[in-house]
């Protein structure tokens, strides 16, 4: 069973993902005390890290430090650079993360600009990096378009692979 560490904004929206990742086979971990210390435990036992918000820069921070699955950014905040030293830390770092990579970014959102996305994903080195454009703005991604959201990151964290099938089951002759 995977489990995936929950870093959420200042308003608690990443929760809302908790119920739809347990009914799906995931356990779900809200914001430890020391997310640092559990990932140093948990990483390479099958281990996802959701950030929403400021806690994109804290997943970005562990999955740059620790050996995860994948990691899934909902309205990463990259930019402005200078805005602290964790975000210029972060992004001077993002070379180093080699696990999967989900962006999800708001369309017209002032603090979570879609060039963060663009940052993160030319940035790390992983091989399986995708995109997601959802919403108008971080409120917007979390009401209107929920449902979506959810089945993204159920997709991204189920990953269909048929590259080693040579043919699907299906109707007998």
């Amino acid at each position: 069973m995977s489990k995936c560490l929950l870093l959420s904004d200042g308003e608690g929206r990443l929760l809302a993902l908790r119920q739809t990742l347990e009914v799906h086979g995931f356990t779900a971990v809200p914001d430890p005390a020391d997310a640092e210390l559990f990932c140093a435990r948990e990483a390479g036992h099958g281990l996802f890290v959701l950030g929403a918000g400021e806690g994109c820069l804290r997943a970005l921070f562990l999955a740059e430090r620790y050996p995860v699955d994948g990691i899934a950014l909902i309205g990463c905040p990259l930019r402005p650079r200078a805005a602290s030293a964790l975000r210029r830390r972060v992004e001077r770092e993002l070379f180093s993360i080699v696990c999967d990579v989900l962006t999800v970014q708001p369309l017209a959102d002032a603090a979570m600009l879609p060039r963060a996305a663009d940052i993160v994903l030319r940035g790390v080195s992983s091989r399986r990096r995708l995109r997601l454009d959802l919403g108008q703005d971080h409120v917007d991604l979390w009401t209107n378009c929920r449902q979506a959201l959810e089945e993204a990151i159920l997709r991204f964290l189920q990953p269909q692979s048929y590259a080693k099938t040579l043919a699907r089951l299906g109707d007998s002759w």
